[in-house]
């Protein structure tokens, strides 16, 4: 340290800051004259790979446990890994020292967490030789393994070009949740070894692709110190830069941190004002301040000299008036999305404005009821290019069903075949074939209709299609599988026998490895070991099984339901009750039935409904809490449940009374049922409430509420409440299916 400050007193300004930022951040000792005993340096506080920040629960019970085993080199792993977890490093190491020989199936556990403890008592060197020797094959831990290895061959602080090696292979490999922190040493290491186009590089990729990250927070000192002193051409801190990284932010929807990016964005050197305005007002409309986002977004069109930006702001602008529920403000939607489509003609690269002006016209005219307007607007959007855009096929696909509701029953089913000629893979395939049958029965061609229901029971037996197949072909006087043409039936689904099924032979060390794990008291790492190994062999049923059954067990069900889809989706959607019986309690759990049943007793409400929703809602967690702050099963508002119980004459409301079961049933069943009666015992209009709010939904009923109930579904113009309530009224039908009731 004393020779780089001496060297500060005649080098250059830039050497000397490299000099001293060198020394602090990338010293053993933390850039002060301390022993390691006193100090472990900065890479001790880097964030831990996985599994490492994984948390194990009750560590000193199951310490105990282990501690009240016959003494095993498998109990020995156990504890040296709880060890290791409750922060006991040097007990760690020895304990897990003769593991690895004496248990080699485990061995890449064993040396891991030896590693592991080494790197934090500071043996840097005897820390490498364990990680090494997981390296580069090892499946579960050997990316994990190679980031550690870098930490510690920059705590050694006289093997920065190795380090920097290790972060490179590292950013080689695909899906690591610590590539930011990878970017963020690699780039203060290529920096420090005068490699300033790598370091240039990482720093660009790391601030304008995660600028969310602490890491980009941490890199950004350095890269303003190499753009100011020439090294490199990114500066993070110009106009353009900024923009880019709150554009990141905003579609991340992280408003907090795009706020104080946009003000600075307003003091850079030549930004454009209109632009900052235009952010500005994403933000605000991100945080649901409509009304002043409105505002900004015309003053950013009236001050634009850029004619794009006028123009999507001008679009923008239109957008935020279709949150607003009175007529003035669908006139005043009308126009601004007119002037912002004139505008798009206007633009060499204005056909993606336009699709998107074309498709909110579409929507606010379907909402309003006005069909006869919206049919020409969906079939221009549909033939606006010959790209199957997202839009394009949404708007074919309502050509048909805007036929339909204006009684043009042929013309719908013609519609209906050309798009299933043109989107012969769409989402939308199961929807298409019901409502052909639709328009054949409205049509008076009963057979047809028939036959196109038992298409749909053919192939999407299960969820909301095959609910509405199934009641409708009640209703023609058939049985569900009467008018299944033997043509249409598919093979059998693949299903998992009721006893499970053996690992492949490729597989069976891992499975193996888990389940040891899991006889460990170590669920948490044996979870990490089946995601590993399904995706080794994502065609391995049993393994997706296996990981899905622990993943439920820990409380993961997006996991767990992800395994189950990838292995088992065929099954989901066909297979019987019988079929599906493995796979109930993971996919379609029904804790807490009594509580379900006791609440709606007297209502004509089915209880399938509240159990799909509480699934929606939460999976079945009654400690989850959402983004917004609602809690518990059925997402309840604590606000909302104190209003609730005030008009009941109840006092004394806790908040944290929510995360109890049968004070959430309650009061989410009672809220549920006022709505429900507020619109006249129609569930869709209930279920969209849930979502898009009362103020959206009251135009909605005023003007869709006496169509065809199921039509309405169809019509919900917002994507996300159409998809909410088709998969409550879907879930229903899956409980329906599953629980006999």
């Amino acid at each position: 340290m004393k020779r780089s400050l001496a060297a500060c007193t005649s080098g250059p300004g830039f050497a000397c800051l490299l000099a001293m930022f060198t020394m602090l951040v990338l010293s053993p000792g933390g850039g002060f004259a301390q022993s390691q005993s006193q100090n472990l340096g900065p890479v001790q506080e880097y964030p831990l790979p996985r599994p490492l920040a994984a948390t194990i629960t009750d560590l000193p019970g199951k310490l105990k446990t282990l501690a009240a085993r016959p003494q095993t080199p498998r109990s020995a792993l156990g504890q040296g890994i709880m060890q290791v977890h409750s922060k006991q490093y040097q007990q760690a190491a020895a304990t897990l020292a003769p593991v690895a020989a004496q248990l080699p199936e485990m061995a890449g556990w064993a040396r891991f967490y030896l590693g592991f403890a080494r790197f934090r008592l500071g043996e840097y060197q005897a820390a490498l030789a364990e990680l090494d020797a997981t390296l580069p094959s090892d499946p579960v831990l050997g990316a994990e393994a190679l980031l550690l290895s870098a930490y510690c061959l920059e705590g050694l602080g006289t093997a920065q070009p190795q380090a920097l090696e290790r972060y490179r292979r590292f950013l080689e490999l695909d899906g690591q949740p610590l590539r930011p922190v990878a970017l963020w040493r690699a780039a203060a290491l290529a920096a420090a070894g005068g490699d300033y186009p790598a370091a240039e590089g990482y720093l660009r990729e790391l601030i304008l692709a995660s600028p969310w990250t602490s890491s980009a927070d941490k890199a950004e000192p350095l890269a303003l110190e190499l753009s100011r002193a020439g090294r490199i051409a990114f500066a993070p801190d110009s106009a353009d830069s900024l923009r880019r990284r709150i554009e990141v932010l905003l579609d991340k929807s992280m408003t907090a941190k795009a706020a104080p990016l946009i003000d600075q964005m307003g003091r850079a050197p030549g930004a454009d004002p209109a632009r900052v305005l235009y952010l500005k007002a994403k933000a605000l409309y991100a945080k649901r301040d409509t009304q002043t986002a409105v505002q900004y977004f015309e003053d950013a069109a009236r001050m634009a000299t850029d004619p794009v930006l006028a123009a999507w702001a001008v679009y923008h602008q239109g957008r935020c008036y279709w949150r607003f529920s009175g007529p003035e403000d669908a006139i005043r939607m009308d126009e601004l999305l007119r002037d912002a489509l004139r505008r798009a003609g206007t633009l060499p690269d204005g056909a993606e404005l336009a699709e998107a002006c074309r498709r909110l016209l579409l929507l606010s005219r379907m909402e309003r009821g006005r069909f006869l307007e919206a049919l020409p607007m969906a079939v221009e959007l549909s033939q606006s290019g010959p790209e199957a855009t997202e839009s394009r096929e949404q708007a074919a696909w309502l050509a048909g069903l805007l036929r339909f509701a204006l009684g043009d029953y042929a013309g719908a089913e013609a519609a209906l075949a050309a798009f299933a000629q043109k989107y012969p893979n769409s989402e939308y395939a199961p929807a298409m074939h019901y409502w052909t049958a639709r328009a054949k029965e409205a049509a008076g061609d009963l057979a047809s209709a028939r036959t196109s229901l038992g298409r749909v029971l053919a192939r999407w037996p299960n969820g909301y299609y095959g609910m509405l197949a199934a009641r409708k072909l009640a209703a023609l006087g058939a049985g569900p599988m009467e008018s299944v043409d033997a043509r249409e039936v598919l093979a059998p689904p693949a299903c998992p026998p009721a006893a499970g099924l053996p690992p492949s032979p490729e597989a069976s060390q891992g499975v193996a490895r888990a389940e040891l794990l899991q006889d460990l008291l170590l669920p948490e790492l044996a979870e990490r070991e089946l995601a590993a190994l399904a995706a080794q062999h994502p065609r391995d049923a049993s393994v997706a099984l296996r990981q899905a059954r622990l993943a439920t067990d820990m409380g993961n069900h997006l996991a767990a339901v992800r395994a189950v889809s990838r292995a088992y989706w065929p099954c989901l959607t066909r297979g019987s009750r019988q079929d599906l019986q493995p796979l109930r309690d993971i996919v379609y759990p029904n804790r807490f039935e009594e509580l379900v049943t006791r609440n709606l007793v007297g209502t004509d409400v089915d209880p399938n409904v509240i159990r799909g929703l509480i699934r929606q809602e939460s999976f079945f967690e009654p400690d989850a809490v959402s983004g917004a702050g609602a809690v518990g099963l059925m997402q309840v508002m604590p606000a909302t449940a104190r209003t609730l119980l005030e008009k009941l004459g109840e006092k004394g409301f806790r908040p944290e009374s929510l995360k109890d079961p049968a004070v959430n049933v309650r009061i989410g069943v009672r809220f549920f049922l006022e709505r429900y009666e507020e619109y006249g015992g129609n569930l869709a209009l209930t279920l969209a409430s849930y979502n898009a709010g009362q103020v959206k939904v009251r135009v909605w009923k005023e003007f869709l509420g006496g169509i065809d109930p199921e039509l309405f579904v169809e019509f919900i113009p917002y994507t996300e409440t159409r998809d909410y309530v088709k998969r409550i009224l879907g879930n229903q039908a899956m409980y329906a299916i599953l629980y006999g009731r």
